[in-house]
């Protein structure tokens, strides 16, 4: 008798644990879920010497480049993409001041939208770093998202005299910081 009310006793202290130990589980609130990812990705890298501003002994003050881009093509990027920023740093060690424009054409070359990044000269042939962020949000960040091409363009300013054998070099290292929203 006494065995069988001690297997009553534990059999109801087990339940009433058991039924203790849950709640109810609000499956709503996975709709109210907002995730919102940083992605970094590199943008361009450059690093060219005074030589390379010389063509045929002659000064040549631009330098540019493209690039294509696809990524805002899909429509996951179009409907989630809320902020980018673009990262750069330039190391200039030339004694002339630069300037880089960066501007984005849709795939009918219609500009949608440009910035410029400078960096001053350096008479010492020291390394002068210089650092911009450009952030896009709202219309300038829509007119962005319909951009299929990058164009760098590199100018060296006027300045004092230099040949294909003065000092120094000038790099540019970017990234762009891509903020999402998705809901």
């Amino acid at each position: 008798m006494m065995k069988t009310k001690l297997k009553y006793l534990c059999l109801i202290l087990i339940v009433l644990l058991l039924h203790n130990c849950t709640k109810p589980v609000d499956f709503d609130q996975a709709s109210d879920l907002v995730i919102q990812p940083v992605i970094e990705s590199s943008l361009i890298f450059y690093t060219a010497s005074v030589g390379d501003f010389f063509i045929g002994g002659n000064e040549e003050a631009e330098a540019d480049d493209f690039v294509e881009i696809d990524l805002f093509n899909g429509s996951f990027v179009q409907d989630n993409l809320v902020k980018i920023e673009f990262v750069f740093e330039i190391e200039n060690s030339i004694n002339r001041a630069y300037e880089l424009r960066l501007e984005f054409f849709d795939s009918n070359d219609e500009s949608k939208g440009q910035f410029n990044v400078n960096t001053e000269a350096s008479p010492n042939n020291q390394n002068l770093i210089s650092t911009h962020t450009e952030v896009f949000e709202g219309d300038a960040l829509e007119r962005i998202k319909q951009s299929s091409i990058i164009v760098f363009t590199l100018v060296m300013q006027a300045g004092e005299a230099i040949n294909q054998n003065s000092p120094g070099e000038i790099s540019v290292q970017s990234k762009g910081v891509f903020h999402f929203n998705i809901d």
